[in-house]
Order: C-alpha cells, then sequence, then structure tokens
C-alpha cells in the first residue's frame, strides 16, 4: 500500500475509535435531570401508554395490547398513575428470590417503598423474606404460582391453580391476600381482567419497561438499567423490574444507583396503591 493511502487509513482508523470512545464517555456522564411538566400535576393525563419500546422475538405482550387494556378497563387495568404528580413507582416481579434481601436493603437505605408482584412457589420456599418486605411497608401483590402466560386459559387453570392458589399462600404466610395481579410477561384477556375484578384484583401492567430481564445478561447491564430508566421516566410511571427469575445483582445494583438520581429530580417514591390510589390492597 503507498506511503499516503496507508497515512489515509490509519487517521481514518483513529478517527473512528476516537468517535467512538467520545460516545462512549458522553454515554457514562451522569445525564442532565428531566425537568418537570409544565401540566398541572393534578391535571389528568388522556391516555395511559408504555412508554418503552417493544423488543422483537421475546415472549412479551405487545404493547398495543397493553394499551388496549387500560384504554377499555378503567379503574381496573392502570399501565400508569392517572395524573401528573412528581411521583414513581417501582415494582419487581418473579421474586422472592436470594436476591431479594440485598435489594430490600438498597430500599431500606433510601426511605423507599416498592411493589413486589411475587410467585406463589417462591413465597412458599422464601417465606421469611416475604413477611420482612411486609414489615418493611412494601406493597406485596400476586404474579401466579409457577409465571404461565394465562391469556386464553380457563379459568380453572388461570385461578385454580395459579391465581387462587397463590392466593392461598399469602394467606399463609403473611395472613392476608393480596388485591393486586400483574399477569406474566404482561399477558391477559379483557375477559380475564373483568373476571379478575370479580374476584377483587386490580391487573397492574406498567408504562416503563427497563428490560432487565435481558440486561442482566449484558456487560455493564447495571448501567444500561438505569440510563433505560433515566430515557424514559415519566411523571407517575410504573416500573417493571425484577428480583426473581434470573441473575439480579446488576437490577439491584441499578436500583441503588437510580434512586438518588431521581430524588435530585424531585420524584417520590410510592407503591402503586398509593399512585392510583387504591384504599384496599388485601383481604
Amino acid at each position: 500500500m503507498p506511503r499516503k493511502a496507508r497515512r489515509i487509513a490509519i487517521l481514518a482508523v483513529c478517527s473512528c475509535v476516537l468517535t467512538i470512545a467520545a460516545w462512549q464517555i458522553l454515554d457514562w456522564l451522569p445525564p442532565p435531570l428531566p425537568a418537570a411538566t409544565t401540566v398541572a400535576a393534578t391535571t389528568p393525563k388522556a391516555r395511559q401508554y408504555v412508554r418503552t419500546p417493544f423488543i422483537d422475538d421475546w415472549d412479551q405482550a405487545p404493547l398495543e395490547d397493553m394499551n388496549a387494556h387500560a384504554a377499555l378497563n378503567p379503574g381496573v387495568a392502570f399501565l400508569e398513575g392517572p395524573t401528573h404528580r412528581r411521583m414513581v413507582a417501582l415494582t419487581f416481579d418473579d421474586g422472592p428470590s436470594p436476591y431479594t434481601p440485598a435489594l430490600l436493603d438498597v430500599l431500606k437505605k433510601y426511605h423507599v417503598h416498592a411493589t413486589f408482584f411475587w410467585i406463589g412457589k417462591h413465597v412458599q420456599e422464601y417465606d421469611t423474606v416475604a413477611r420482612r418486605a411486609l414489615a418493611e411497608g412494601h406493597t406485596l401483590g400476586n404474579h401466579t404460582f409457577t409465571h404461565p402466560d394465562i391469556s386464553g386459559t380457563a379459568e380453572d387453570f388461570w385461578w385454580d391453580e395459579q391465581i387462587g392458589l397463590t392466593q392461598d399462600i399469602f394467606q399463609r404466610v403473611i395472613g392476608k391476600r393480596p388485591l393486586l395481579f400483574r399477569p406474566p410477561y404482561g399477558k391477559i384477556d379483557d375477559s380475564e381482567i373483568k373476571a379478575l375484578n370479580q374476584h377483587g384484583l386490580k391487573t397492574i401492567l406498567w408504562s416503563i419497561d427497563t428490560q432487565d430481564w435481558n440486561k442482566n445478561r449484558w456487560l455493564f447491564g447495571t448501567h444500561h438499567i438505569e440510563r433505560w430508566i433515566q430515557q424514559y421516566i415519566h411523571e407517575e410511571a410504573i416500573i417493571l423490574m425484577h428480583d426473581g427469575g434470573g441473575h439480579r445483582d446488576q437490577t439491584v445494583a441499578a436500583v441503588d444507583a437510580v434512586i438518588p438520581w431521581l430524588q435530585k429530580a424531585g420524584y417520590q417514591f410510592v407503591t402503586v396503591d398509593q399512585l392510583l390510589g387504591i384504599k384496599q390492597v388485601y383481604q
């Protein structure tokens, strides 16, 4: 290769490397705090919808289905809070697990209460953890017994073998039955939402999916989970994370990092029932 062409190639490679390095540095700098909305805090939202994008080839409910559930079942199915208060609800699925105590320690450090949607078989196994979470002021909800896709199934399966069975387990472990429910994968039918309401349960979905169920497998997963929340945060968000179902150490670290950032931005942390004004969360 002629010397001039070689020099140009070297300069081009160096330029690309410097560009990538600069992008990485900028990505790791703390983002600016989000500005408050100009809408009055008590103004009702025109609609509820999921803010984060859908990832193909993962077993998650289509965003349009989730948005439709909230629109067709007002006061029964929820994606987010109803107004524009500077509040956020952290929610965690699939526990309890060996990672849950460390997460509870982080929440306790910041005096933050969260909402946990737990799997019945894990509540049985980690009953001490469940009782601790309740005693520390967190809200507990039902996430079925074994985490199946319940949409389109018969009631003697989704209720008798899954949700109702988990209600009985909660009764034995903490002395009461939750009245908040989150369907695995966000998949549920409108008929099931209505039937659950007849059982006294509200259906809680989310407006921000941190995708920690995927990012915990990544290098620098903690950073990516944190950035995802910071990118899509909004007033009265319901944020989906996980304390079970796999390795969750990066989720715990991300929560530890993002809570002080959100507090600096003026966000108050509340449980889902507080956010939505649900007065009764157990029976």
